[in-house]
């Protein structure tokens, strides 16, 4: 959708609804969740454009007086928990201007902070939320020592994590803040929250990475817990702390296992647009985009609010399309220090289960994060691939037309099934492998987008920078990527873990800024770009039938501080031309020491300047060296003859 003239729209618009008509409180000191709710219901009574007009200050927004849905988001873990609590909900709308001037909303609880749901033309425009009481519990390290019979460490914890310490001395007990309407916690912890991992931030090199759980502060072998001021506790632990733990460390740990609710919502909804958003934290996962039909992002802010002591900005992912049409643009904005992903599009493969009849399949989600919503509608085209390649079977890739729809949990469905009619008869006859293994995925095509990645800063991320597998046209260009712990550009299509679908077609990579540092492990150093599509045994297709096609990286500049630029897999037309490679070194905080505490040496070359599988019609030449910048190339599963290359100091086949 193309970003609008806003503040002279809304200047000229003829309909405004003033929220403290309402009883919104933007002195901070009232709850506004229900008075908001009314000033946004009383915008369906106007036809036409409306703007929402949120005087500037600050509103408090209070999970038990929020409105409840039942609502599923895919990548979460809403099946176990299908009603959520949403702070602002925009429901079957149309031509809305929420203008916030400038105004923060405080969020109180483990809720949803904002949905969009059925609505047409939205515009989101000039405000800020955060958190009262985050569900990333952050401990700093500040000092450590030694006890009689052993090491202690102390940790500072920011003002807004309530805790306490339980009878045993030997556990953090954290809890929220109380729902003003029973007076019980929204929510309660204890320790590392059950995570699968901890992440840890290191303010010397600005890097966080994720851990494992034994090295952070509740390793087994804690003696005791102490609080030592309002703020600060001791850990004593038998023997020896855990090695990671260096004056400076930031400890970070959410409840992985535990994806509630999408942190914001997008849902068949049309036309939206989030401009001068500020997202200072979001709780369970990341601002979730789902059927939905044209989004875009202008000039938002992922980042905590420096005041509040936090780092954090989100419990996973920031910006999450699973499944659009149209087109997704995101440009102007920053995003720091999420838990996962910054930016993942992508469309949503199902397992075709079962012929019911030659027209007729039954469908299901694979994968545990997804279910419960629609993934076809009437008139939507669904192209089918073999699992085990990720190519068309028989039919070429022919489109198949969606007449009929059972939805899940319609008649004779659960959450993860749908049984879909089409247009043309069905022309898979064997299903199934000797061992029973599904052979084949089904994509709606109608939801893959086009999309536009521009000049946003990707920095301090635990994991990859952007995932984006879509047949539509995508460019990305002039972003600048520092310190990804992992893959800053990360191409997948996957039938066996994630089914995060689909091939790629048109992609351009251009005109960005990599700066790949160190994360402290050797077997950590990931590529810059890495295109991996992942089949069902793992397998890729013979190089003349590629799955993802048409990529190329031209004129971007590589700051490595390893060896590791490209890692390609099944690509046909790949081209990485007109690109600078220079050697990286990071500036560091004097103020801590360089602390990677790593798990093992980083000296040694572990991987390849490039590495090729299975690709066809390779190019990659005409690109600049710093000079003493060792070069080489590996291939697998294609001749040499496919890769016209040139500037590369040793090329070998393994």
């Amino acid at each position: 959708m193309v970003r609008k003239n806003i503040e002279m729209i809304i200047q000229e618009c003829k309909k405004v609804i003033n929220v403290t008509d309402f009883g919104a409180d933007p002195s901070g000191q009232t709850d506004s969740t229900d008075a908001i709710w009314r000033a946004f219901e009383s915008a369906k009574e106007t036809e036409g454009p409306v703007v929402i007009d949120f005087p500037l200050g600050t509103y408090q927004l209070q999970k038990g007086t929020a409105q409840k849905r039942v609502y599923h988001t895919s990548n979460t873990n809403s099946i176990e928990y299908p009603v959520k609590h949403i702070a602002l909900l925009l429901e079957e709308q149309n031509h809305v201007i929420v203008n916030g001037n400038g105004s923060l909303f405080m969020i109180h609880g483990d809720c949803m902070a904002i949905a969009i749901v059925k609505s047409k033309d939205i515009y989101l425009h000039n405000f800020s939320w955060d958190f009262a009481d985050p569900t990333t519990i952050e401990m700093t390290v500040i000092n450590t020592g030694e006890w009689e019979d052993g090491e202690f460490t102390d940790f500072y914890i920011p003002s807004c994590f309530n805790f306490s310490i339980s009878e045993n001395e030997n556990d953090v007990i954290w809890y929220s803040e109380k729902n003003p309407v029973n007076g019980q916690y929204y929510w309660t912890d204890k320790n590392h929250k059950d995570a699968w991992t901890l992440v840890a931030y290191h303010p010397d090199i600005n890097i966080t990475r994720r851990y494992s759980l034994h090295l952070g502060p509740f390793s087994d072998n804690r003696v005791k817990v102490l609080q030592t001021g309002k703020s600060t506790i001791r850990v004593f632990y038998d023997k020896k702390r855990p090695f990671l733990h260096k004056e400076g460390l930031v400890f970070e740990f959410c409840s992985t296992p535990r994806r509630e609710t999408a942190g914001a919502f997008i849902w068949e909804s049309s036309d939206t647009v989030v401009d001068k958003v500020n997202v200072h934290y979001m709780h369970a996962f990341g601002w979730l985009t789902q059927m939905s039909h044209n989004v875009s992002y202008y000039d938002c802010t992922f980042k905590t609010r420096e005041e509040s002591e936090r780092y954090t900005s989100s419990y996973a992912d920031l910006i999450h399309v699973s499944g659009a049409s149209g087109h997704v643009h995101i440009e102007g904005c920053t995003f720091n220090h999420a838990h996962d992903d910054p930016i993942n599009v992508h469309g949503t493969f199902t397992r075709v289960e079962k012929k019911i009849d030659d027209y007729t399949l039954l469908l299901r989600y694979i994968q545990r994060q997804q279910g419960g919503f629609p993934q076809y509608y009437v008139g939507d085209q669904v192209v089918f691939y073999h699992r085990e390649t990720l190519t068309h079977g028989s039919d070429q890739g022919r489109k198949y037309t969606v007449t009929k729809v059972v939805n899940p949990e319609e008649i004779g469905t659960d959450l993860r099934s749908m049984i879909v009619t089409f247009d043309q008869p069905i022309p898979f006859e064997l299903l199934e492998d000797h061992t029973g293994e599904p052979l084949f995925v089904a994509e709606n095509v109608t939801y893959t987008p086009s999309v536009y990645i521009k000049n946003n800063l990707f920095e301090t991320i635990s994991t990859r920078g952007i995932l984006c597998t879509t047949n539509k046209k995508v460019i990305i260009e002039q972003n600048i990527f520092k310190h990804m712990a992992m893959d800053s550009i990360y191409l997948s299509n996957d039938s066996q873990y994630w089914y995060e679908s689909g091939p790629i077609c048109d992609m351009t990579i251009r005109s960005n800024k990599f700066y790949v540092a160190k994360v402290g492990q050797a077997k950590w150093r990931n590529a810059a770009i890495r295109i991996e599509p992942i089949t069902l045994r793992g397998e890729l297709p013979h190089f003349t039938n590629t799955i993802h096609r048409n990529i190329k990286i031209e004129d971007n500049e590589f700051y490595m501080e390893h060896e590791s630029v490209l890692v390609a897999n099944s690509v046909n037309y790949l081209t990485f031309t007109n690109n600078k490679i220079y050697k990286y070194h990071p500036d560091l905080d004097n103020t801590f020491p360089r602390t990677l505490a790593s798990e093992e040496k980083e000296e040694g070359r572990k991987t390849k300047t490039f590495e090729l599988s299975a690709c066809n019609n390779v190019r990659i030449n005409q690109n600049t060296f710093e000079e003493g910048f060792y070069t080489d190339l590996s291939y697998s599963k294609m001749p040499l003859t496919n890769i016209l290359v040139s500037g590369i100091d040793k090329c070998n086949e393994i």
